[in-house]
């Protein structure tokens, strides 16, 4: 099998849909040896900001000389990001050849309806074949495919960012040495739940007895006790980082950040952060408090590797600067408490007034709410389509003309984008957000091919101007 093939095969279940549910991973992963149960994890869970968290924490654990395996989603560029060691993608060629081995294991235990029964495949070590409702979905297989990539890759720990909710996501199959839920706001309402409460609740999921600690840095007064009652219920320590730690942001720029933080009461160190915008300080604060949790289980974690981990993470897509006149901002912001985030670092770097904004968004966001926080801040708004078959059609986004008064549609995002740069001054900046699918297009657009994590310098997530 080819990547091309495997990749095909891959997208091609997405026809399947989103499921909730573990039935099906469990025995998918039954049968091939349950790779999960080996090797140690760290699940991240929450609304905004598990990948960023996710990325701190790996580079961290890398630092201090582990092998890190990386599950995120989704990707930027291409499909081998979703599955990292040691921020390396997954090569294309190991893609094929696992899901050569995966494809005719799903054949078996998932039979199509009035079609024989498949032979037991060689790679099968366990289950039964026979008519299930579903089948396993792009995410359910991909996850597998990385649990049998780490174990393969021999990794000491794996971090693992949850796909959607905590309680029926495919990743919760897995028992964490430590769960994280960064924070809680409305999304995914139709699968999670209409209040912070209820969202809460669905992403507590992941809270398991077996799990030595949990990190949260959620502030909704809704949500917070729900995760703490679950904490409560399953006999785990809760670190709520909003109270157990202080930390003071010292210089928030163009070029990273640096913010002193400690526990109450002890002293606090100083930290510098390529990331930019004052949430990434929260999110970096998590990961140093999962790392402290995980050395406190007996993880060789210095302070050292925590300096370095956290100067030397990369997680492209996010509030992330291409250099040229004028600037360009590509943004993931994908919800209004996204929006809220990348507004008060463009307001905090005075860009008011003095951008244009390149905005393309999924069908299901709540896109009104995301342009009110961005669009009093442009001179101008460009709407535009991801490149994704759930992307809004922008011609649809009529309520925008309330908001903004100047604003063009064009569907292509790169023509989108080369539109607004022709049309800003050069001292100005170009904001593109909505969506991750739209960051990406414009990373093609603006030849942006390649998009690494972890410790590689070689491949920044920042390019400073």
């Amino acid at each position: 099998m080819t990547y091309s093939q495997a990749i095909a095969y891959l997208y091609g279940l997405q026809r399947y849909g989103i499921k909730l549910g573990l039935d099906n991973i469990r025995r998918l992963l039954a049968a091939v040896g349950d790779p999960h149960q080996r090797f140690p994890s760290i699940l991240i869970g929450g609304t905004n900001g598990k990948g960023s968290t996710a990325a701190f924490l790996s580079s961290i654990l890398k630092a201090a000389g582990y092998r890190i395996g990386l599950y995120t989603s989704p990707h930027l560029l291409g499909f081998t990001e979703r599955i990292q060691v040691d921020g390396r993608p997954i090569a294309e060629t190991e893609v094929a050849a696992i899901v050569d081995e995966l494809r005719p294991v799903i054949a078996y235990l998932f039979p199509t309806p009035g079609t024989p029964n498949p032979p037991v495949p060689p790679f099968c070590k366990g289950g039964v074949g026979g008519f299930h409702a579903t089948h396993p979905t792009f995410f359910e297989v991909t996850t597998a495919m990385a649990f049998l990539h780490f174990v393969r890759s021999d990794v000491d720990y794996a971090v693992v960012e949850v796909g959607l909710g905590g309680r029926f996501d495919a990743t919760n199959v897995l028992t964490p040495q430590v769960a994280v839920i960064t924070n809680i706001a409305l999304e995914h309402e139709d699968y999670l739940g209409k209040t912070l409460g209820a969202i809460a609740a669905e992403k507590a999921g992941i809270i398991k007895e077996t799990t030595t600690r949990v990190v949260t840095a959620v502030d909704a007064p809704e949500a917070l006790p729900v995760i703490s009652d679950a904490c409560r219920k399953r006999g785990v320590a809760l670190v709520d980082v909003r109270s157990a730690y202080d930390w003071r942001i010292h210089r928030s720029d163009l070029f990273g950040q640096q913010f002193s933080a400690g526990e109450k009461g002890q002293p606090a160190e100083r930290f510098d952060i390529p990331l930019l915008g004052r949430h990434q300080v929260v999110n970096a604060v998590v990961a140093l408090a999962a790392s402290r949790l995980l050395r406190s289980a007996g993880a060789a974690i210095s302070e050292r590797s925590i300096h370095d981990g956290l100067s030397r993470t990369r997680w492209p897509g996010r509030l992330q600067l291409l250099p040229g006149r004028p600037l360009v901002i590509l943004d993931g912001a994908h919800n209004p408490a996204g929006a809220r985030a990348l507004r008060a670092f463009l307001e905090e770097q005075q860009f008011i007034g003095r951008l244009t904004l390149v905005f393309g968004v999924l069908q299901d966001k709540n896109w009104t709410a995301m342009l009110q926080e961005l669009a009093p801040l442009a001179t101008r708004v460009v709407l535009t389509r991801p490149e994704s078959e759930r992307a809004a059609d922008p011609r649809h986004l009529q309520e925008a003309e309330r908001i903004c008064s100047k604003l063009e549609i064009v569907e292509d995002v790169a023509e989108a984008i080369s539109l607004a740069r022709a049309v800003t001054d050069p001292e100005e900046a170009v904001v593109v957000t909505g969506s991750l699918f739209v960051v990406s297009a414009a990373l093609r657009a603006l030849g942006t091919q390649e998009v690494r994590t972890g410790d590689d310098s070689s491949a920044q997530s920042i390019v400073r101007p």
